[in-house]
């Protein structure tokens, strides 16, 4: 996959083109996006611009307290330095513009964030997915190395994807790692913006090498309240990339849905636009610029139904086909997710310390008594054994035939079958780490709306289906 142009860019110093007299313009620009400091740091930090048709530049906002911004307009350099200390009235973070001016009326002016916040290191852990949950904080990710070491020759980083606009910000590559920013939720600022993103380490050529899932959540799986106990296996309350673990409202509803996930892909898919798969589309998503993104599902071959291809494009649905017995690999591999017992594989999901739960992890859940009598718009069950309950989302899935979202077992017989266990109004589907070699299928969880029946699990599915994903512990 080749990364959209000019994505650091675009976000990293935001550029503004006035034109003057004649049609003459004016053009300025940060090379970097933002400056952190850590807090205590009082050594300044000098930041280039370039500048077309503009000779006399200014500082002409910043933030409240930061009062030591100095311009040096021949060396074309801005040089801030952070307040020793910060009054009532002052913020940690901010804005500082720089504008330009020129001959026949030329301007241009070019902003960029500062900011005294914290900073976190992921780097000693190795993952495909990390879950960064500290609002205000500058996050850094070794992107020179996949999960298993091996060198990855990045020279860019930039978000693939995310599932709202500006979740990720300022996406610079800093001494071989992605330096980023995630911000506090606007609606309320003592808490984190929440979502998902798939960020990405590019080649010369700019094509993609590597990428990883962040969730960006306020949940902690290490936190005994965010586990549960299931046959010998300690899970996660919630699906991979869920942002809520609920069922008061539609929000809630739709936020615990969490992430989809073909058989044996790391990368993660968003999930439905709606709570109730009204639609059968995917919600929306923003690329580094904060633009919308479509990426329509495209069918498997042997040309594209390989590892590679899936890793260069993990935006892609690959719809499965007879030829391929529905899995989205041409040429099948049953290893591509591992069960415990054996080494975590390369192209598991979960976070470092988790892995994907392997079906004997569900094997006895029975939907709680009271859990039956939830309305059908709840998409949801309480599946409990031993005394210990948790809650599992109706969440459909993704269909191996067209990438759609769907909420209703799909059956190829003709009438449709109108069975109570073929025609619900929602159906439970976890994929597995299980893989079975016989037609292909890999094992996932099943269960439906209104049944008091234990969970079926193993229950065999086609590889390319898109469905949620629980993790356990390793």
């Amino acid at each position: 996959m080749k990364r959209f142009a000019g994505w650091c860019c675009v976000l990293a110093a935001a550029l503004f083109i006035s034109c003057g007299k004649d049609d003459v313009t004016g053009s300025l620009a940060f090379d970097e996006p933002a400056i952190f400091f850590s807090e205590g740091d009082t050594e300044p930090v000098t930041v280039h611009f370039t500048a077309s048709n503009l000779d006399t530049f200014s500082i002409s906002s910043k933030p409240t307290g930061w009062d030591n911004v100095v311009v040096n307009s021949a060396a074309m350099t801005v040089t801030v330095t952070p307040p020793s200390t910060f009054d009532e009235e002052d913020v940690k973070t901010g804005t500082v513009t720089l504008s330009g001016s020129g001959r026949d009326g030329a301007a241009g002016s070019a902003s960029i964030f500062v900011g005294v916040v914290a900073r976190q290191d992921l780097s000693a852990q190795r993952a495909n997915s990390y879950i960064v949950s500290q609002k205000e904080t500058n996050y850094l990710l070794d992107v020179m190395h996949r999960p298993d070491d091996a060198s990855l020759a990045t020279v860019s980083v930039g978000v693939v994807w995310q599932s709202a606009s500006s979740l990720i910000q300022y996406v610079t590559l800093d001494n071989g790692k992605a330096s980023f920013y995630v911000g506090a939720d606007s609606n309320d600022e003592t808490t984190i913006k929440s979502g998902n993103a798939v960020i990405g380490a590019y080649d010369a050529s700019g094509a993609l090498l590597w990428s990883w899932h962040i969730w960006v959540t306020a949940y902690d799986p290490s936190a005994a309240a965010g586990q549960r106990l299931f046959n010998g296996y300690t899970m996660m309350d919630r699906n991979l990339g869920a942002l809520a673990s609920g069922n008061e409202s539609t929000d809630d509803i739709r936020s615990s849905y969490g992430l989809y996930y073909q058989w044996g892909r790391k990368d993660p898919f968003i999930g439905p636009s709606t709570y109730n798969f009204a639609s059968g589309t995917a919600a929306t998503m923003y690329n580094g610029s904060n633009v919308s993104l479509s990426a329509t599902p495209v069918e498997t071959s042997s040309s594209n139904g390989t590892v590679d291809y899936a890793r260069l494009n993990p935006q892609l649905f690959l719809k499965g086909v007879e030829a391929s017995e529905y899995d989205w690999l041409w040429s099948h591999d049953a290893a591509l997710w591992t069960a415990p017992g054996t080494a975590k594989s390369l192209y598991d999901p979960c976070p470092a310390g988790w892995r994907v739960a392997p079906a004997a992890a569900f094997a006895g859940l029975t939907p709680e008594a009271a859990s039956l009598e939830w309305a059908n718009t709840k998409y949801s069950v309480m599946l409990a054994k031993d005394g210990v309950s948790s809650l599992f989302m109706g969440a459909g899935q993704r269909t191996y035939r067209d990438g759609k979202f769907q909420n209703f077992y799909f059956t190829d017989a003709d009438p449709k079958s109108t069975r109570a266990d073929e025609a619900q109004p929602w159906i439970g589907l976890y994929w597995t780490a299980d893989a079975s070699t016989a037609e292909n299928l890999s094992a996932a969880v099943y269960f439906h709306y209104g049944s008091a029946e234990a969970v079926e699990a193993p229950y065999a599915l086609r590889r390319a289906g898109g469905l949620p994903v629980r993790c356990v512990k390793e």
